[in-house]
């Protein structure tokens, strides 16, 4: 029979491991359970303004300031009112935003809140990576470029526009 040492180092880190998981585990159990009440009771507060806050987050995303039925209603109004427009250049290759949906095979009017996707939850919260890959309407990057970008063919144009 073989005998096996185990240092009481990797003992302890085995431990700990399982704890913060079983901690982090209950807490999200927490967060579902709790949520919409915390919610509440926070919108119930009758002087909550910009100046009661108990914190300020002094980063934000601007590519996420509008609701996607602001966006989705904004990309259906430009494609309307300027589909010849040039405002994509690919390579050598300029695009107008109709040629844009061709390439892409979509029709504009046939997009939903729901196919827009750019919706960010919990998992992008302080990861980048992922808020960026998520606000990809319908997972085109060239949308995001023209829609969502200060760097691109028309200035950030659109993003402006939207912002405003």
């Amino acid at each position: 029979m073989k005998c096996f040492s185990v240092s009481l180092s990797s003992l302890r880190k085995t431990y700990c491991h399982r704890r913060l998981n079983f901690l982090e585990s209950k807490f999200h159990l927490h967060e579902m359970l709790n949520e919409m009440a915390e919610m509440k009771e926070l919108k119930s507060v009758a002087h909550r303004d910009f100046y009661n806050v108990r914190k300020v987050d002094t980063h934000i995303h601007a590519a996420a300031c509008m609701n996607q039925k602001h966006l989705l209603k904004f990309i259906k109004t430009s494609y309307q009112t300027e589909a010849d427009r040039v405002v994509l250049e690919k390579g050598n290759e300029k695009m107008t935003l109709e040629e844009v949906f061709r390439k892409l095979n979509m029709d504009p009017y046939d997009l939903t809140v729901d196919s827009l996707d750019v919706h960010a939850g919990r998992q992008t919260f302080h990861r980048f990576d992922k808020f960026n890959s998520k606000y990809n309407p319908v997972g085109a990057s060239e949308l995001r470029e023209i829609y969502l970008k200060t760097d691109n063919y028309i200035n950030g144009e659109y993003f402006a526009r939207l912002i405003k």
